[in-house]
């Protein structure tokens, strides 16, 4: 269904596993919550009561455990982040903590959200899983959607007997685009405020309330739980992918690691062809040429000079403008940063209103000298990663797209120069609307949330 690419919101309903595998993180019926005694047919929770040493063995001997990167964005790897948080805890006074992170910030992602709302025992159970390994009393699901944790709610109710391990706790998240950062998700834990904080001490070392905390994210602990189940492949043979843009309705993809974008390409909207852009990564992967060749790996696009991040992709054809693209993404940060360092406030807001001006740019201001000079200098700063992001973003037009940049330096742009208003990014949302017989609170109650509520 062809949709307008300026529309304010694009709302998903629909989910495909890659060649109809049903076997996979979507689940056999997508858009429908699974319950406990159909994720236990599938051979789920095979390690309640199960603890320690032997269980860390054995989850870091599971089939494709060694490779899988985290899925929440850094793409660190997961069992190198659960080896760091068991030496830590081991050596610490008090017992380690496992936190699920689905706070889902990046307003074109739903992946997270998806799994929270129709699997949310696939979640537990790595949850449950990790934690046993760490032998952590006390877990959280941190998540901001509304309706995403009354079915983690619902999850945790409807297992037959609390686990006798490890307590599990549902966090209400702050639902802005910092919160989800791992020491964000930590102090919000421990003191209900979600701001970043600087490093180190990271969140392993010490995290809620000075323990050890493992933070993960919810399709991390997916993978990892998946691995059990009848049927299933290598731990992180798969990503979830929201695909947005070019004119279509979104769709969440189940994606083979490693597919080539030209598959995607001819799946999602019957061609193939190179005049397509993508914003890859949610806001943080920069903006590219959409290469057929390009391989949906974290090394893969890396390679390109640019980020897999939480695995969205948004098409972008023309007439769009990457430059436009850029200063919609930048004017969103300069709006949704933490509001706690002056630097990122300050550089954030002033990119965003120069890459504004380039479609009528001024005569006395030198663009050619400030934006690489952003791009080079902003990696690094502060305490969230939002200032590397803007870097990504800068360093992906002037490598990229320099005809198009040199172009707008030298005589403007009239579909940039049309485009006004402080929320000029909110073509860039995706939404996760609320099926209509769900019950809901009063933080979920529109069929089509927000763009930055309950999304």
């Amino acid at each position: 269904m062809a949709v307008d690419p300026r529309s304010a919101r694009f709302a998903l309903h629909e989910a495909r596993s890659w060649r109809g595998d049903d076997s996979g993180l979507l689940g056999p019926t997508p858009f429908t919550r699974e319950t406990h005694d159909a994720y236990a047919a599938l051979g789920g929770y095979p390690d309640r009561g199960a603890r320690g040493a032997g269980l860390l063995d054995r989850l870091a001997g599971t089939p494709g455990m060694a490779a899988l990167q985290g899925r929440g964005g850094a793409a660190f790897p997961a069992l190198t982040k659960i080896r760091a948080a068991a030496r830590a805890a081991a050596a610490a006074p008090s017992p380690p903590v496992v936190v699920a992170n689905g706070a889902e910030g990046e307003p074109l992602s739903v992946k997270d959200r998806y799994l929270l709302r129709y699997r949310p025992h696939l979640v537990l159970d790595g949850l449950l899983t990790v934690a046993a390994a760490l032998g952590a009393p006390q877990a959280h699901v941190y998540v901001a959607d509304a309706v995403a944790r009354a079915s983690v709610e619902t999850a945790l109710a409807d297992l037959a007997e609390p686990d006798p391990v490890t307590t599990v706790h549902v966090f209400a998240a702050q639902d802005t685009y910092v919160a989800g950062e791992e020491t964000a998700v930590v102090r919000a834990l421990t003191t209900g405020i979600a701001r970043p904080v600087d490093k180190p001490p990271r969140p392993f070392q010490v995290g809620v309330r000075g323990a050890p905390t493992l933070v993960l994210n919810v399709e991390t602990l997916a993978c990892i739980a998946r691995t059990g189940l009848r049927g299933a492949s290598r731990a992180g043979a798969t990503f979830l992918a929201t695909v947005s843009g070019a004119g279509r309705s979104p769709v969440l993809y189940e994606l083979p690691i490693g597919l080539g974008l030209g598959d995607l390409l001819r799946e999602h909207l019957g061609r193939q062809d190179s005049g397509l852009d993508v914003l890859i990564g949610g806001f943080f992967g920069g903006i590219i040429p959409a290469w057929p060749d390009l391989e949906l790996s974290h090394p893969g696009v890396a390679r390109r000079g640019a980020g897999l991040g939480c695995g969205s992709l948004h098409l972008l054809e023309p007439p769009a403008c990457p430059v436009a693209v850029a200063a919609d993404v930048v004017a969103f940060y300069a709006e949704h940063n933490a509001g706690q360092c002056g630097m990122c406030m300050a550089s954030s807001t002033a990119i965003a209103a120069t890459l504004a001006e380039l479609g009528e740019p001024r005569p006395d201001r030198n663009y050619a000298e400030l934006l690489p000079r952003w791009a080079a200098q902003l990696r690094g700063r502060g305490a969230c990663a939002v200032p590397d992001a803007i870097a990504v973003l800068l360093r992906s037009l002037l490598r990229h797209h320099p005809q198009t940049v040199t172009r707008h330096l030298a005589a403007g742009c009239d579909r940039c120069r049309r485009i006004k208003g402080d929320s000029r990014w909110e073509h860039l949302v995706v939404t996760l609307p609320v099926p209509a017989d769900e019950p809901t609170d009063p933080l979920a109650a529109e069929l089509v949330p927000s763009a930055m509520g309950a999304r």
